[in-house]
């Protein structure tokens, strides 16, 4: 258990224990050793057992029982290795008048006084008191009514054993003993061992305990220890009240044996709620904050009309962020109650303030999600190892899949084939958000990889341009070609190139000539200033003149050099030129030019002007051959894209068909067996009005006009898609979705021109205004599938269409199916309403006590039979105080305490008769049995 729960919890209670106040304790070897086992020793055996709850009930005598008290009391203040919280039973096992034996357990505010007052009442001699060779005076009927005069539980022990009733007591006997109602419970060691005849023919129910009747510390040899054999007891507190009342529940509710439990029964869901606090909200919260708290399994939330219930679920809708679960009938509803009103007579629940955080825990971690008008602050927080809170990641919803459903809400799904299915998509067996991603992600592809293709396409509309152009060149290459021509005019070409390195030689060579004698008159001297060098001046100026005399002659030398080169230059160009003009080159060069010309003359006679172009005709032809090419590559990858995309569309259609599939499974399996509901999935809808509105959403057209074409008085294309389909399920969806796919080929082929359909302009001219991504669109659409549900009242009664249930009918088979599955928490606002009380029995009740095994369950409710036959853990009681509604005010607690008992009966009608038909004689106004 964690420190956090609240509320009732299952116990581990050993019934029968002995100490070394019993004689035989530690019998064998060792038994003189152990019977010097101190009291905290004996204790912590128990408590490294994890046991919670102990009987002291030692062979008639209670000696130990203060001594084991003030044990743990010192324990619980010393807290050494392996202490845990131990409660203690006072208690004993009398052995009566002709042998059998008897356990009584008294309030653990006793002690030995009270077991020693007791065992005088009964006859058991005061000088063998712990004894097991002497019994009571009293019989066993007279004693267990003794037991329970003196405040105590009477439990036979170990009855199908030596000691046992079913063993020494017979017939008369153990028929009075039976019939006078004292004995709270039987002590059967051996779950599978028959009951006499006495006990069976009367059809005694009374609750089946096991103690371990442990007489040693540890086990050995078969010895019997403490944790060896236990009961699970489920109360809030330990107390005897608590007791009495498990023991009145028995079995189905409250008693269960450990050697028949599967798992702990306290073992958490993954995901429960702990509590919500809700602060400055226009009716709660306004001063302080309201806070609720919850059980892991099934708090009551009660309350008399306008005291708040349905809010504090709607604002816990909200921080959970589950609006989207909301039929769209009951949206503007919700969003009246999500606004902060403008006055006092404008609905509204929220305040400008408003904040409300919801603290978790999954899988051993607790999270805080907060909600607030301002949004503002982080959503979701996580726990650290420290205590403290930090931001953590994700959406709500997800995270933290709680369901949240109203009366109003079921009986809307009822009407909503699509809520409901969602409701089955969030199922972990169906995946539909799993495959609701997957199926985005493969249409995202669908689209981009038809988009793709469409681009292509644009590009590719050239390919008659060049081609027509390309044969138009050939043609004029082919004229340039024939006869000859091409090697006269390659032959002129080349000529031609070469004539213009010629040329390009000539210049450079006159150029080359120019820079020299342009460089010669850079390198030559400038004169000596006068004004700087005095020819009077004496020797030292004189000879800095005469150094730069001497540079000067030196340039002059070289300008003279470079003059002299330059005038090489020219005389070698105009003799290369001459050279150049008598070369054998130059007469092939010119009889080049002559052939040219005499078939530029043949060419113009011919038509053609500029005999130049063929070789921009080739660069074109080699120019258009290459872009063909591209081309011709590109059109393969658009048929890959296109055959990529049918693919895609192909395996979007397995994944629709799969879920439908699945959907069928699931429902069969979760409802395979139910008395109340049958359900069946419908392969893409069973008619075509349901598949109008979304029909119409894919084809763009959901302005209601083309009526006669989709769907109008029993005709249209829809109405054909549903028309005498086969009888054969199977047969069914296969004739159906065969139709789906024509269907959607021939608005394809219509939509693109490839395909008329005379007599349809309208739908035609829709259909071509599409846009290609919308016809995109259309192709992925597929009708919905269905669901029919049916329901019967009584076990034996014929299974109706659900359609024709009332509205209680309809929400009492909607919230079986919901309840049916699953292990998310789910929270119930009221979903009583409109049922009568056979309805809420066999429907809801039942449905509550099976998931509280495996899920939390918080539910609204003013009706007892769900507080008190499903056996809530918790119960919140709301009130209405000064303008406010509270949480808590007063009755919070289990039903084993009176006073949450008490405050059932007084706020909800028919509480007393519900406590009544639970726990038979009890007087639940009092408290006591």
């Amino acid at each position: 258990m964690n420190a956090t729960d609240r509320g009732a919890r299952w116990w581990r209670f050993d019934f029968h224990t002995h100490t070394p106040a019993s004689p035989d304790y530690g019998k064998g070897p060792e038994q003189a050793a152990l019977r010097e086992h101190a009291p905290k020793e004996w204790l912590l055996d128990f408590m490294r057992n994890e046991i919670d709850c102990v009987a002291v009930t030692d062979h008639n005598t209670g000696a130990w029982i203060d001594r084991l008290k003030d044990a743990n009391d010192s324990l619980t203040k010393q807290k050494p290795d392996g202490f845990r919280p131990l409660f203690l039973f006072p208690g004993v096992e009398i052995t009566v008048n002709g042998g059998a034996h008897v356990l009584a357990i008294f309030d653990p505010l006793k002690g030995t006084s009270e077991i020693d007052a007791l065992l005088g009442a009964v006859g058991f001699p005061m000088t063998k008191r712990g004894r097991t060779d002497s019994c009571a005076g009293a019989s066993a009927e007279h004693t267990v009514r003794t037991i329970r005069d003196h405040g105590g539980l009477a439990i036979a022990a170990h009855v199908e054993r030596e000691g046992g009733i079913f063993r020494d007591l017979h017939g008369a006997t153990l028929k009075a003993l039976l019939e006078a109602g004292n004995l709270s419970a039987i002590e059967v060691i051996d779950g599978s061992a028959g009951k006499p005849s006495t006990y069976a023919e009367g059809n005694w129910q009374l609750a089946e305990v096991v103690g371990s009747d442990a007489h040693h510390p540890t086990g050995s040899d078969s010895q019997h220890h403490p944790g060896d054999r236990f009961t699970w007891v489920k109360m809030g507190q330990p107390s005897l009240d608590g007791l009495r009342l498990a023991l009145l529940d028995g079995k189905e509710l409250s008693i269960l044996r450990s050697d028949e439990a599967a798992r702990d029964p306290n073992q958490e869901p993954p995901l429960n709620i702990e509590s919500v606090e809700i602060t400055d909200a226009r009716y709660m919260g306004r001063g302080q904050p309201a806070r609720a708290f919850f059980s892991p399994r099934l708090t009551a939330v009660i309350g008399g009309r306008g005291t708040g219930k349905s809010t504090l679920i709607e604002m816990m809708r909200l921080v959970m962020r589950r609006e989207r679960d909301l039929p769209q009938e009951l949206v503007p509803e919700f969003k009246r109650f999500a606004r902060v009103p403008s006055s006092r007579a404008v609905e509204g629940a929220l305040t400008g303030q408003t904040g409300a955080v919801i603290t978790l825990r999954r899988e051993g971690t607790r999270f805080r999600v907060r909600w607030s008008k301002e949004g503002t602050g982080p959503v979701i927080e996580i726990e650290r190892a420290d205590g403290s809170w930090s931001p953590d990641h994700g959406e709500v919803a997800d995270r933290f899949p709680v369901r949240m459903l109203s009366q109003k809400q079921v009986l809307a799904l009822s009407r909503d084939a699509e809520a409901l299915l969602r409701l089955i998509d969030d199922a972990e067996a169906v995946g539909g958000a799993r495959r609701a991603g997957r199926r985005e992600e493969k249409e995202k592809e669908f689209r981009s990889k038809r988009s793709e293709a469409r681009s292509l396409e644009a590009r590719l509309a050239q390919r008659e341009r060049l081609a027509g152009e390309l044969s138009d060149v050939n043609r004029r290459i082919a004229l340039f070609e024939e006869e000859g021509h091409a090697a006269v005019l390659r032959q002129y070409q080349v000529f031609v190139r070469q004539e213009r390195h010629f040329e390009d030689r000539s210049r450079a060579l006159q150029s080359g000539a120019a820079a020299i004698r342009d460089l010669a008159a850079d390198v030559a001297p400038d004169d000596v200033p006068a004004a700087d060098f005095n020819p009077e001046a004496g020797d030292d100026v004189q000879a800095g003149v005469a150094l730069l005399e001497q540079a000067s002659h030196r340039q002059e030398r070289a300008v003279a050099n470079l003059q002299s080169e330059a005038a090489a230059l020219e005389s070698f160009a105009r003799t290369w030129e001459n050279d150049v003009r008598d070369s054998r080159w130059r007469r092939s060069r010119d009889q080049a030019a002559r052939r040219y010309d005499e078939l530029v003359a043949r060419l113009a006679a011919a038509g053609v002007s500029d005999p130049r172009a063929y070789g921009s005709l080739l660069q074109r032809q080699r120019a258009l051959r290459d872009d063909l090419a591209t081309l011709a590559s590109l059109e393969e990858r658009r048929e890959t894209l296109l055959a990529e995309a049918d693919a895609i569309l192909g395996a979007i259609e397995a994944d629709r068909i799969e879920l439908t599939r699945t959907r069928s499974a699931f429902v069969v399996s979760v409802l395979g067996s139910s008395d109340h509901v049958r359900m069946r999935v419908l392969p893409f809808g069973s008619e075509a009005g349901a598949a109008e509105r979304d029909f119409r959403a894919a084809l763009s057209r959901d302005d209601g006009r083309l009526e006669t074409a989709i769907l109008s008085d029993g005709e249209g294309d829809l109405a054909d898609l549903y028309r005498d389909l086969p009888t054969e399920e199977a047969d069914r969806e296969g004739a159906l979705l065969e139709r789906i796919r024509s269907l959607k080929k021939k608005y394809e082929r219509l939509g693109t021109g490839m395909d008329a359909a005379p007599g349809r302009q309208h739908l035609v001219n829709h259909l071509r205004r599409l846009t290609p991504e919308q016809m995109d669109q259309f192709l992925l659409w597929w009708p919905s599938d269905g669901l029919d549900v049916q329901y019967r009242r009584s076990r034996k009664g014929p299974f109706m269409p659900l359609a024709q249930g009332s509205p209680g009918q309809k929400s009492a088979a909607i919230l079986a199916f919901l309840l049916s599955y699953g292990n998310q928490p789910i929270v119930l606002d009221q979903p009583e309403d409109d049922l009568d009380n056979h309805l809420i029995y066999d429907l809801i009740v039942r449905q509550i006590r099976e998931n509280k095994k495996r899920r939390q369950l918080i539910v609204a409710t003013h009706n007892p039979n769900i507080v008190v036959n499903g056996d809530a853990e918790l119960v919140n009681s709301m009130d209405h105080r000064n303008g406010q509604c509270v949480v808590g005010d007063k009755g919070t607690g289990c039903l084993q305490e009176p006073e949450v008992r008490a405050e059932v009966c007084r706020v909800m009608e028919g509480g007393q008769q519900a406590f009544e038909k639970r726990y038979q004689r009890l007087r639940a106004e009092s408290g006591h049995a």
